[in-house]
Order: C-alpha cells, then sequence, then structure tokens
C-alpha cells in the first residue's frame, strides 16, 4: 500500500522565517519549445513614456491574430529548461544543490492560495517526483486538459465561438507587456521599432526565466519564475533580481466592488512576486473600451502595507501565506520519503474540497510509467548528471 495523507487547508502555520531569494540563472524559451539555458535572448525591457499614453493605446488591437502557440507544445509544464538551468548551476560548482524542492513559482503560488481560495477557483493537479533526496513538482492540469480535448472532437470551443469578452481582457495583458516593453535596452532600439509596437503581433510562446534560490523555514527551494521585463538596465553575471518586473493590466477602478477586485488582484501580484523576490509591479489600467487610461507603479514590499490600510482582513493574508507556506512545504518533507539515491518514487497532489489530498503512485497505476520509469518530468539528461555525482561514492570492490 503506497503513501495516502491528507494536509487540511485551514491549518495555521507558525513560520514567518524566510531565506533571501538568490538568482542562480536564467533561460529563455521560444516559440518552438526550445530550452536555451543562459540566454536572455527573450528578455523584454521596460519603456512606456506618457505621450504614447496620452495618444492613446488600443489594448484590443490585435486580440483576433494573437498566436496561441503553446497550444500545440508538446509539454506546457515542462520542467526542462529548469533542470537543464540547476544543471549547468551544478556543473560550475561540481556538486549537487542544496535544495528540498525544485518547481515553478506558479505551482508554489497555486498550493499556497489553496489556503484562501476553493478548488473549483484554484485547480490543483500536480505530479511530485522524489529522487536524490529531493522533490520535483509538476503542474499537469494543462497536459490533462489537453489530452482530454484531443480526445474529444477535435475542435478547440474558443475557435469555435470566436473571440470572447473573456478572451480579450486576457489579451490585454499581452498587449501591455508588447507596448510597455523593447527586446533591447532603448540606446539600442531603432525609432522606427518603438513606434511600431501598438501593430506587433504577440504570441505566448516566448518566455525568459529566472531559476532562484530562496525557502521559508528549514525547507530550501529552487524556483523557476517567467520575468516580464527589466526596469532599468541589466548587470552582466550579477543577480538581477532587483531589476526585474512584474507587468500586470487592469480595469479602471470606479466603484466599491472594483476596489474589493483590485485588492485581490493585488495580493496575488504580491505573492507571485515575494516568491522570487521581484521588487516591483506595474499596472496598466484600461476603460471598458479597452483603452489604456493610466499606469502605476506598486513597490512589491509596499503592497502588504496599502491593502492591509483599505482591507484589514485581506491584508492579513499575506502573513498567513507566508505562515501556510511554511506548513505546506514542512509536511511535504515529512510525508514524502525522500531517499539519497537513484530510486524514482511519484505521487499525486491535488485540492479537494477542504484538503490538499496526497497519494503515491504505484506501479498498477496508468501514470506509473510516466512519471516513474520514462521522462514525465525528469529527464535523462539531468538524471545522467546527478549519477555522474553518485558514481565515485558508490563504487565498491568486485569479490573475487
Amino acid at each position: 500500500m503506497g503513501i495516502s495523507a491528507n494536509l487540511f487547508v485551514n491549518q495555521k502555520g507558525t513560520t514567518t522565517a524566510l531565506k533571501q531569494p538568490k538568482e542562480i540563472g536564467y533561460y529563455s524559451r521560444n516559440q518552438t519549445e526550445e530550452y536555451l539555458v543562459s540566454d536572455d535572448i527573450n528578455l523584454r525591457y521596460y519603456y512606456l513614456p506618457d505621450q504614447e499614453i496620452e495618444r492613446g493605446i488600443d489594448l484590443s488591437a490585435g486580440a483576433s491574430k494573437f498566436r496561441d502557440v503553446a497550444k500545440d507544445f508538446k509539454d506546457r509544464c515542462s520542467l526542462k529548461g529548469l533542470l537543464d538551468t540547476l544543471m549547468e548551476y551544478e556543473k560550475k560548482k561540481n556538486k549537487k544543490s542544496n535544495v528540498d524542492i525544485i518547481t515553478f513559482r506558479g505551482i508554489m503560488s497555486k498550493l499556497i492560495r489553496a489556503s484562501m481560495e476553493p478548488p473549483n477557483f484554484n485547480k490543483v493537479d500536480l505530479r511530485i517526483v522524489s529522487y536524490d533526496g529531493q522533490l520535483f513538482i509538476k503542474d499537469v492540469s494543462d497536459y490533462n486538459a489537453a489530452t482530454n480535448e484531443s480526445n474529444s472532437s477535435g475542435v478547440n470551443s474558443r475557435q469555435q465561438a470566436g473571440t470572447t469578452r473573456q478572451q480579450i481582457d486576457t489579451y490585454t495583458g499581452y498587449k501591455f507587456e508588447g507596448i510597455a516593453t523593447l527586446d533591447k535596452p532603448l540606446p539600442y532600439v531603432e525609432r522606427e521599432v518603438i513606434e511600431k509596437r501598438p501593430r506587433k503581433i504577440l504570441n505566448n510562446g516566448d518566455e525568459y526565466i529566472t531559476v532562484v534560490r530562496t525557502g521559508v523555514g528549514e525547507c530550501k527551494v529552487v524556483l523557476g519564475a517567467e520575468i516580464d521585463c527589466i526596469f532599468d538596465f541589466k548587470e552582466e553575471g550579477k543577480d538581477n533580481l532587483k531589476h526585474y518586473t512584474e507587468l500586470k493590466c487592469s480595469s479602471q477602478i470606479s466603484t466599491t466592488n472594483d476596489v474589493r477586485r483590485f485588492e485581490k488582484k493585488m495580493f496575488r501580484a504580491w505573492l507571485q512576486c515575494f516568491l522570487v523576490g521581484v521588487p516591483r509591479v506595474i499596472y496598466g489600467f484600461r476603460d471598458d473600451q479597452y483603452m489604456l487610461k493610466t499606469v502605476e507603479e506598486f513597490s512589491t514590499e509596499e503592497i502588504p502595507v496599502i491593502i492591509k490600510a483599505n482591507n484589514p482582513t485581506l491584508g492579513q493574508s499575506c502573513l498567513d501565506a507566508i505562515k501556510w507556506y511554511g506548513l505546506f512545504t514542512d509536511w511535504l518533507l515529512k510525508i514524502i520519503p525522500r531517499e539519497q539515491s537513484g530510486n524514482i518514487r511519484a505521487y499525486r497532489l491535488v485540492y479537494e474540497n477542504n484538503h490538499l489530498r496526497l497519494s503515491e503512485i504505484e506501479e498498477q497505476d496508468g501514470e506509473y510509467t510516466r512519471y516513474v520509469l520514462e521522462d514525465g518530468i525528469l529527464t535523462p539528461e539531468f538524471k545522467e548528471w546527478r549519477e555522474s555525482l553518485r558514481v565515485p561514492s558508490e563504487e565498491t570492490p568486485k569479490a573475487d
């Protein structure tokens, strides 16, 4: 009988000790699903002067031409880029990183928000592999959704419906990033390129991801996180977390309900930035016709203060989030065995009703082959690297 355990989300943690995030690497992912380690080709630079906003920017322009290339990826949630970057970092040090959990910021954010949001609003469908004394966590909700879609009629329902208002709302986030950033620092960009930004066709395939070492309590974590842009300049060969910026787009605030909705958005933005040490969030506010009206910058460390001043209950959630972060990571490390060996064990972690449910994927399970025997989470290259580190200590004299 495999391991099975529940963690009820109404439990309160006590840990508030955090480890300072430190960038240990980065990579770019392109539209053909390639992962380019230590390549900042997809890093963007913030540039949006007030004059451009005053001239009028339609954030819905080009929505029908948006290229959803990620839907055709073999594995939208692949850990390959993250593992390749970690492997390069370890090769420089010639040793395994002393961490407990390797995953993405978005996954950690989902797990933290499970203590505050219902499962129908925050779907948690994760697979965890225990290997070489560490836990590797992957989100498979997109993979399972794509599999179900391919097994149905084969026609994307969103394509049938055309571009809906909800899709345009989502698109405005991509559009804001597109018109607010450049692919090079300003001195190296021609005026013509800047002026053509509003007409640029956008896609969701190109990403720049930072890889950060951080942690909470006794748990040491490596997180991969998409970065929207550099606010000022990049320092070559150094930790650039202090230069990174999160870009967000939201509707204008006119009513009390708008205020409450925006406070919740700010909490999510704070959580995203806080987890990996991004120091600022820039919001673009649009009207009902999707015209960009104003842009405002928020300091990540000031967001909890701003929220608490208007909504003390939600403001308390920032501290509660840190405590829950410590509680559930500690729970995972205690429940899941972590052998210092090449053996692989896989687990399912889902959010149901009022608890997180962990269950081991055993040999008779349909997912066992994918996650234990194949490369559903760990790549062959990463396993080979880790095996090479163990060989000297595991060699024993042959029997006569």
